[in-house]
């Protein structure tokens, strides 16, 4: 069965760019009769906002973006996250690290995504200290993913990343780690999300296969930006939705060029999800990084 989810971090509101990925994912997993989960990504304490999951929740529901089963968070999951990333220290893949992002900035070369780490402290045998970050040491041998949107993704981690950091020194395990153990968790066999996390994503697939986890197939459609500048929900873009929900629908439907009804004037809103349902292709999302709506 199709399982496919909407993870959005607590931090705030959603706005528009959050509300294309939610539609998307509940699209694509709807149009197979799948299921669509809520994972609310609260690891980060530091990001959270109060009252911000509420609103989240309430938002889906007056879009009448209604999950499958009790939404998670991944607060809940960290005896889960202990356990896979002691499995993963087991195969003596992983070391600790002393490089400060300072260092790091003076004596790293920068990627495309950030610094790629030369393994400065690969060989050094740190003690395990809390003020250490944790890496996963990489091969080699390529990584190549087709995603169902963004195509083809052929990604060297040994030269294009370097061996990358899976637990923070704050604690804290990373995005790229605690995500994979997620899909496992959820048994998600689908991912649509923001074409900002399609270039971390052979990272995941490594991790996926160190970890003996079914690698889901992944499509990552353009995220929404202001003036080429990625919506953030600390700014001032927070949406109406009270008797806006159709009007909000289209434009996302229009941004995500998917068809609509000759009569969508006349719908309801159940009517024109059922035809959005219906209608819904990735074919028609362009395979852009992002799409400028301003």
């Amino acid at each position: 069965m199709y399982v496919g989810r909407f993870a959005p971090t607590p931090s705030g509101d959603l706005h528009f760019g959050s509300i294309v990925t939610a539609i998307a994912s509940y699209l694509d997993a709807k149009k197979v009769k799948g299921q669509w989960l809520l994972k609310i990504d609260d690891i980060d304490k530091q990001r959270v906002k109060n009252n911000s999951v509420l609103s989240i929740l309430e938002t889906l529901e007056s879009l009448n973006l209604f999950w499958d089963s009790t939404e998670s968070y991944q607060s809940n999951r960290l005896d889960e996250y202990r356990f896979y990333f002691e499995k993963l220290s087991a195969t003596h893949q992983t070391y600790n690290c002393s490089c400060s992002r300072k260092y790091l900035s003076d004596h790293a070369k920068l990627g495309d995504d950030g610094y790629i780490y030369p393994g400065f402290c690969k060989y050094k045998e740190l003690e395990n200290k809390d003020s250490y970050t944790t890496r996963i040491e990489v091969s080699t041998n390529p990584i190549v993913i087709k995603d169902q949107i963004q195509g083809q993704l052929s990604q060297n981690l040994s030269k294009e990343i370097g061996d990358f950091v899976i637990k923070r020194n704050d604690g804290q395990f990373s995005y790229q780690f605690s995500v994979c153990v997620d899909n496992k968790l959820d048994k998600a066999t689908n991912i649509v999300r923001g074409a900002d996390l399609f270039p971390s994503t052979p990272r995941q697939v490594y991790l996926h296969n160190l970890l003996d986890f079914d690698v889901p197939k992944f499509s990552h459609i353009p995220i929404a930006t202001l003036g080429k500048k990625k919506i953030s929900k600390r700014d001032d873009c927070k949406i109406i939705i009270k008797n806006n929900q159709k009007i909000i629908w289209i434009k996302v439907l229009n941004f995500l060029k998917q068809p609509l009804a000759e009569d969508v004037s006349e719908m309801s809103l159940g009517e024109l999800i059922d035809h959005a349902i219906k209608n819904w292709t990735m074919e028609n999302i362009s395979p852009l990084q992002s799409i400028d709506i301003s």
